[in-house]
């Protein structure tokens, strides 16, 4: 679960920021005033009048956009958070607050590529902001850890992952063989594949399985790059380096930067004589870093006169030109995922990152493969940054996120949560964090203490109100449970998770005629019942009111939606090998 920076941490920022706008007039300031009071206390349906109000009166002031917006956002409400903020995000000067709660909001809103495009803005206004950088990788972290869930779903997915983490430069030559047999295994379909695990065959002087890989290659995926690499290891294998050399110059004309890549990573065994003359058979000779010569390099200006067709550049993965077009229309979710793919591949994930994004539909289990490598890849690169200004408490809080998202380890996430909480007594994210942490493991004594002290900072934080309900249900205290989720409904009363909730509670309390009004009301907004197991409750509860009828039809719904969800079961272990 994604935990915001504390509401309240943000007030003497904003405080400061706003003594550079122009004064405000007594109505406006009465109306910020008591608006923001209000927001803080949880009040939204009272705060949200006035600060709207004060929007009216001063369309493009910081603080009023600002207030609106996040309280807005608190209340449920994130669609109509966004214009608020987004004036607020691009106010001057700089509200790294703004901009992260922008951020925030579009990620509710499942807008990826905006939310992205948020906090990399936030990123590159305030670089050396410790806050707005944990902002960010804490963002980065959750999507990974949404995005890898899914990909592990299925066979593809998987798949994706292995070839991607097999491309990683950091994965030893013999695991990156080992991931590429078990991606060929999962799907044998994935865009140059056999190339890849043949060349990594041929680096590890496996020629005989080098050729195996190459004949399947040259039969699925003639023209991909990999293919034309491991073709140009086994000419050098049996001494054709006219060949070499050609095949490495086509390659180099498609990207230099993928032939830098393949001749950096070319066997020591395997380098020509000084008889053989050519710039890649020279290069190789002398392990330049840059082999590809600034003459045969493609020419760009005269490409993108012509207006090359990007699916064209795709094919023949021209990456550099590629990049160089013009960012394709919001809608060509086709386009984007082509410019996102080149520049993952040319190492550029903060470009890469929000092209993938509007790219996911078309490109799928390989963009949602390369978006999880570039979300890791920042997370860590900021890490290393904060560690480097020693900023050592968010350096253990990220590696705690880390340790927890994609190492799925919480119980080193723990450790790593308690050494930042010695540099950062009483931090109320930290602590929600550890609460959270403490829950998943199953330890609701540290859960409920770490959660009630980040109570104590933030009182009215709707996400550790949620934590201490989920902890007071799984330990039968159902009265503790409605108590909070009465200080939940009174801030946000038309939230379906609390009615659900509330609903529950009131079945094992013996308040049958609570639980169904609660139960129906989330059903009716639609809330999600993929098992059947609300229309269940239900059902139970209608009986105990006498509702026979109802009850039946209840009952008889629970039973489809739990066989649906069933068969959609059976057919994903249908779909893994």
């Amino acid at each position: 679960m994604r935990t915001r920076p504390a509401f309240l941490c943000w007030i003497a920022f904003l405080a400061l920021g706003s003594s550079a706008q122009p004064t405000p007039s007594a109505e406006l300031a009465s109306l910020l005033k008591t608006g923001s009071e209000l927001s803080q206390r949880a009040d939204y349906q009272h705060a949200i009048p006035l600060l709207k109000r004060a929007v009216e009166l001063a369309p493009q002031d910081l603080l009023a956009n600002f207030w609106l917006g996040i309280t807005l956002l608190e209340s449920g409400h994130p669609s109509d958070a966004v214009a608020p903020l987004r004036v607020a995000a691009n106010a001057t000067p700089v509200n790294e607050a703004a901009e992260g709660y922008l951020g925030d909001v579009e990620m509710e809103l499942k807008d990826f590529a905006l939310a992205a495009d948020a906090f990399q803005s936030a990123v590159a206004r305030s670089p050396d902001s410790e806050q707005v950088l944990v902002w960010w990788t804490g963002f980065s972290l959750e999507r990974y850890r949404g995005l890898a869930f899914s990909l592990r779903e299925s066979s593809k997915g998987r798949a994706a992952l292995l070839q991607v983490a097999a491309q990683d430069s950091r994965t030893p030559l013999s695991t990156k063989e080992s991931l590429l047999k078990q991606a060929v295994t999962l799907n044998p379909e994935l865009d140059g594949i056999w190339g890849e695990l043949g060349v990594a065959q041929a680096q590890l002087g496996k020629e005989s399985e080098a050729e195996a890989s190459l004949k399947t290659a040259q039969q699925r995926q003639p023209d991909t790059s990999s293919t034309l690499q491991l073709e140009s290891l086994l000419d050098a294998f049996q001494g054709n380096w006219p060949e070499v050399e050609k095949k490495c110059l086509t390659l180099g004309q498609r990207s230099p930067a993928e032939l830098t890549k393949f001749l950096a990573t070319w066997p020591s065994k395997l380098l020509p004589g000084p008889e053989m003359k050519g710039v890649i058979a020279q290069c190789l000779r002398e392990r330049r870093e840059h082999c590809f010569p600034a003459s045969n390099s493609p020419d760009q200006t005269n490409a993108l006169a012509s207006v090359p067709r990007a699916d064209l550049l795709f094919e023949e993965e021209r990456w550099e030109q590629l990049v160089a077009m013009p960012a394709p229309p919001a809608d060509n979710s086709k386009e984007w995922f082509w410019r996102g793919l080149a520049f993952a591949k040319l190492d550029d994930c903060t470009s890469a990152i929000p092209a993938l994004e509007r790219g996911l539909k078309a490109g799928a289990e390989v963009a949602a493969a390369w978006l999880t490598a570039c979300y890791e890849s920042d997370a860590v690169h900021t890490a290393d940054k904060l560690k480097a200004d020693g900023k050592e408490g968010s350096v253990h809080q990220i590696r705690g996120d880390i340790l927890l998202s994609i190492r799925l380890d919480p119980v080193r996430a723990v450790q790593e949560y308690t050494e930042s909480l010695k540099l950062k007594p009483k931090d109320p994210v930290l602590l929600e964090k550890l609460a959270e942490t403490y829950f998943s493991l199953g330890d609701m004594s540290k859960a409920k203490q770490s959660a009630q002290e980040a109570l104590e900072q933030n009182p009215h934080r709707r996400q550790l109100l949620r934590l201490l309900v989920r902890i007071a249900m799984s330990e039968r205290d159902y009265t503790a449970a409605l108590a909070l989720l009465d200080r939940l409904a009174q801030a946000q009363p038309d939230d379906m998770w609390t009615h659900v909730q509330q609903a529950t509670a009131y079945a094992q309390t013996g308040q049958a005629e609570q639980a169904v009004q609660r139960l129906n009301s989330a059903l009716e907004a639609g809330y999600p019942d993929e098992k059947g197991s609300l229309h269940a409750l239900l059902a139970g509860q209608l009986r105990k009111l006498g509702r026979d009828q109802e009850a039946r039809d209840a009952a008889d719904k629970a039973v489809k939606l739990a066989d649906s969800f069933q068969q959609q079961n059976q057919n994903k272990s249908d779909d893994a090998p």
